[in-house]
């Protein structure tokens, strides 16, 4: 496996960032901002479960449904992988440099995007591979904040940059990168209006809570009813986590590595690190707002509505 990017091939853009906070940092730092890691590496359990009630689902799509990770399932056009549409979107935005933190067991992801970048037809990004090796006496991943640990110690280039993390099976639109990309702060995350979700959708997702600043404050994952009755109560707006952040490596790490194993769901989730984060320094992460629906592939319930959005050359 290759896990090296040749750097005569990628074109570096970078932004200077203007400290408006004192924060431990220069007033005014230089950073690489066109590095995205897309974390692919989950089991698809959801995915994978049985298809209850009437389908006309095409029995090829539920077989790839049931053996492929969910993000190369083919549901673009002519059967293209709904990760390539994210993959796309992202190198529209500015992206240049891609990886892709994979499981183990995946033996589809790696060879499609090395054929695509030996073909050239991989939309000029420059794509790496990660693997999400899972620990002993387990017998799924550790979660997704343990997923960046491990990509940032396989690609250790990476701990000295400013990169895009996002989930694999959430298709964000191009303005969700460039948003980040362009954000003159250092760590950044997005804060998605609810108006077209249920109750029950938003209920299922992490809570934005944020200051007159836009900085964030806290993080309320799934929130009981007790948390929601005081979020319907006190906030203006609801907004929620997609899961898609931009971060400094040395901001991150100290939090990365700090992270607990969650009591009940026994992984260590990112949510959980950039709650850790909000409240120990309440100017740390900045929110950016934005007001797509966003496309999510998470079982064979949205494989038919994802599929309609995906009919279109890329």
């Amino acid at each position: 496996m290759n896990n090296c990017f040749d750097a005569s091939t990628s074109i570096c853009k970078f932004f200077v960032i203007n400290q408006k906070l004192d924060i431990g940092l220069p007033k005014q730092v230089v950073l690489d901002a066109m590095k995205l890691l897309i974390l692919a590496g989950g089991m698809s359990s959801r995915m994978k479960k049985n298809l209850e009630g009437n389908t006309n689902l095409d029995s090829k799509l539920i077989e790839q449904a049931n053996t492929l990770p969910k993000s190369m399932i083919g549901i673009g056009k002519d059967g293209r992988p709904f990760l390539d549409y994210v993959l796309y979107n992202a190198s529209v935005a500015g992206v240049k440099e891609v990886v892709l933190l994979l499981n183990p067991k995946d033996d589809v992801s790696q060879l499609h995007y090395e054929r695509l970048m030996h073909e050239r037809k991989s939309w000029g990004l420059q794509i790496g591979f990660a693997r999400q090796y899972i620990p002993e006496g387990r017998e799924k991943p550790l979660g997704t904040t343990d997923a960046i640990e491990q990509a940032l110690t396989q690609f250790p280039a990476w701990q000295n940059s400013r990169f895009i993390v996002c989930n694999g099976d959430n298709l964000y639109p191009v303005k969700a990168f460039e948003f980040l990309l362009d954000e003159a702060y250092p760590n950044a995350m997005l804060d998605w209006d609810t108006e077209a979700y249920t109750v029950e959708r938003v209920r299922n997702c992490a809570i934005i809570k944020k200051d007159s600043e836009g900085y964030l404050i806290d993080l309320l994952e799934k929130p009981n009813d007790e948390e929601w009755a005081e979020i319907v109560g006190t906030l203006p707006r609801i907004g929620i986590s997609w899961n898609i952040f931009a971060f400094t490596s040395a901001d991150l790490i100290p939090f990365l590595e700090k992270t607990p194993i969650h009591p009940v769901r026994n992984e260590k989730e990112i949510p959980v690190t950039v709650r850790m984060w909000a409240n120990e320094n309440p100017k740390g992460i900045y929110t950016i707002q934005i007001s797509d629906v966003l496309p999510d592939l998470t079982s064979k319930h949205d494989i038919a509505e994802v599929q309609a959005l995906l009919n279109y050359e890329i």
